[in-house]
């Protein structure tokens, strides 16, 4: 009753409205009145749909759509091996009524499915009901029956969408007494070296299994570790913190968290859970790479870390194949090898390279001549070249840093730094053409014609900052320095990670485990104008594709563990490795519980026997149509704007 005189209360100050502005504010018209009274109706009409009433059902809802809701989420494939599940019998229910005229769709994650609703298996990674109703309330339907294991995940919606919504709601439950144990996540911190034994941690779930769940680690395929920890409750989850010995490779390793129980398993499909560590590197953080022994790493690796909050490594070259960590001496673990160093450059999304000069390794000037975001410092004018910006051999003397700040990209990070005073820098790389926009002026002995300190180059395969002096580092060893160091990174850093779509140096998958209902999407660099992409399952091909573009996708794949190669265009293999899809879900967590209204048997009746709702009608939108229309005819013909 209320909302009826709410209704009619402003429903007659839009009448008012419209008649006063005709009235009273346009100028007098014969049809004056009677465009007030258009444009009162289609304002009333707009507030009807609003409030949203029920349409009333002169013939009792004879004809009216009925629908099946059938459960189409994973949770309906469980049962014992050799007997029924929920899903058997619930499709033969469903079939039974639509022999009677009943509407099958099928809900479960993705939306509706009509057609192929009892053919496909249930695949679905979710049971939301509600918007289901929604939808079936919104078509005209009255009667609806719900054909699920009612493990739903959106319990307290659908109990809204009952009390809400006019339909009449019979749930057939087919859930018999399962026993399931599952793995919902596996986390493994990357370590910094082979000696340090990382910790597993693997969150469980249980229902009718007994009181303990058993977990085993694997470390590519070799058992390494297992606990045994309590059964959560129905709906619940627990966690096990699994301690694991120091791997035994490095580079990449794969861990895969299997749970077990005495009384058995009737739904397999999400027994076991997968992630990847990285041993030696951080892959797809910051890594700073030094050639050669200099104070600068130890100053700018913390700085950096700070200021882009990427996980940052560090490694010092130490001999022709040896690196050191960088890093807090009670981390360190000894020297690593360059192949392991050289794995690290490839995956780091934000990579630093010190002290490398144009006789460097190799995969070094690969490195500098590839694609992706870097900040270098070459020592000498091959280097320099080799980064992107020919300059002569470095000139020595003391350099100082002019005070007056040029504009560039970085000046907004040097807004209020005290630049006077600095320690001056040495071997200077001039360059031998002009740079726009250096982040930075230095002069000879503080006299001098101005020279740049730092190039930034914006180039169609990822940006690029060239350090063209030594000596920073002094900076951060003063009081006065400091603010100006840090500033003068932040703002290389903070210029460089502005550009996205550039996310390694080499083709790679954006990250290593794919959830199953997501497609497999891969990180391609701007240089590389098409790769081939080849993905293996049992030894056997699933993909093989030609993509082109920075980030690409292969589509969804089934769960499972996959190796993968990606070939340039000459055919050349540009990298390979593997990735999993998988095959995890959260489906079997909730409690098989019914739904129930939280509302009298009187008021449901009363409801349902109302109607469907005023805006699934598709005539009242047409009606104010018209009548905006009309009246906009009329008041042009009458002289009106």
């Amino acid at each position: 009753m209320t909302g009826i005189l709410v209704f009619v209360a402003m429903a007659a100050g839009l009448v008012a409205y419209a008649f006063w502005v005709y009235l009273r504010v346009e100028l007098p018209v014969p049809s004056g009145p009677w465009l007030a009274g258009v444009r009162a109706g289609a304002l009333v009409l707009v507030l009807l749909l609003l409030f949203n009433p029920s349409l009333p059902r002169s013939d009792g809802g004879a004809g009216a759509p009925r629908w099946v809701l059938l459960d189409g989420s994973m949770s309906m494939q469980a049962g014992a091996e050799g007997g029924t599940s929920a899903w058997s019998e619930a499709r033969a229910r469903a079939e039974g009524l639509a022999e009677q005229g009943w509407r099958i769709m099928r809900f479960g994650g993705g939306g509706l499915v009509r057609d192929s609703a009892l053919t496909v298996p249930p695949e679905g990674l979710e049971s939301r009901l509600a918007p289901a109703l929604s939808a079936a309330a919104e078509a005209g339907a009255r009667e609806v029956r719900v054909l699920s294991d009612a493990r739903l995940e959106d319990m307290v919606a659908v109990r809204s969408a009952l009390r809400t919504l006019p339909l009449e709601v019979i749930f057939e439950t087919f859930e018999d007494a399962v026993s399931n144990a599952g793995v919902v996540s596996l986390q493994v911190p990357d370590v910094v070296s082979a000696e340090d034994a990382p910790t597993a941690v693997v969150e469980l779930f249980g229902q009718g299994v007994g009181d303990s769940l058993t977990v085993e680690v694997r470390e590519d395929g070799r058992p390494v570790a297992s606990a045994t920890v309590a059964t959560p409750s129905p709906g619940r989850t627990t966690t096990a913190r699994v301690e694991l010995p120091a791997p035994e490779g490095d580079g990449r390793i794969r861990y895969t968290a299997s749970v077990s129980t005495e009384a058995g398993d009737d739904f397999p499909e999400d027994d076991r859970a997968v992630a990847y560590a990285n041993v030696g590197f951080q892959s797809g953080g910051l890594l700073l790479l030094s050639v050669r022994p200099d104070w600068e790493p130890r100053f700018l690796l913390p700085v950096l870390e700070e200021v882009t909050g990427l996980e940052a490594s560090g490694y010092l070259r130490a001999g022709p194949n040896r690196f050191v960590p960088l890093g807090r001496a009670v981390g360190r673990r000894g020297t690593v090898d360059s192949t392991l160093v050289r794995r690290a450059a490839g995956e780091a999304v934000f990579l630093v390279l010190h002290g490398f000069t144009g006789e460097a390794d190799a995969w070094i000037r690969d490195r500098v001549a590839g694609s992706g975001r870097a900040l270098l410092f070459p020592a000498d004018a091959a280097a320099a070249e080799l980064s992107g910006v020919p300059a002569s051999e470095p000139r020595d003397g003391e350099w100082y840093v002019s005070p007056d700040v040029p504009a560039s990209p970085v000046a907004g990070a040097l807004t209020g730094a005290s630049l006077e005073g600095l320690p001056p820098l040495t071997d200077v790389l001039v360059p031998v053409d002009a740079l726009v926009n250096p982040p930075l002026h230095l002069q000879l002995r503080g006299a001098g014609a101005p020279e740049s300190a730092v190039a930034l180059l914006q180039r169609p395969e990822g940006r690029r900052a060239v350090v063209l002096a030594s000596g920073f580092w002094r900076w951060a060893m003063r009081e006065q320095g400091r603010d100006a160091y840090r500033r003068l990174w932040s703002g290389v850093a903070g210029w460089l990670l502005a550009e996205r779509g550039i996310a390694s140096a080499r083709p790679r998958p954006v990250r290593w485990v794919f959830p199953r209902d997501e497609p497999v999407r891969w990180s391609i660099p701007g240089d590389t104008s098409s790769v081939r992409i080849v993905l293996r399952k049992d030894r056997g091909a699933v993909v093989d594709t030609v993509v082109t573009g920075r980030e690409v996708s292969v589509g969804r794949l089934p769960p499972g563990p996959y190796d993968y190669t990606v070939s340039g265009p000459g055919g050349d293999t540009l990298t390979q490795g593997r990735l999993d899809v998988a095959s995890t879900t959260r489906e079997m967590i909730p409690r098989s519980e019914k739904p129930v209204a939280e509302q009298a048997d009187g008021e449901r009746e009363s409801e349902v026997a109302s109607g469907r709702p005023l805006r699934t009608s598709p005539w009242p939108y047409l009606l104010v149509i018209l009548l905006l229309c009309g009246e906009w005819v009329v008041r042009r013909r009458s002289g009106l704007r």
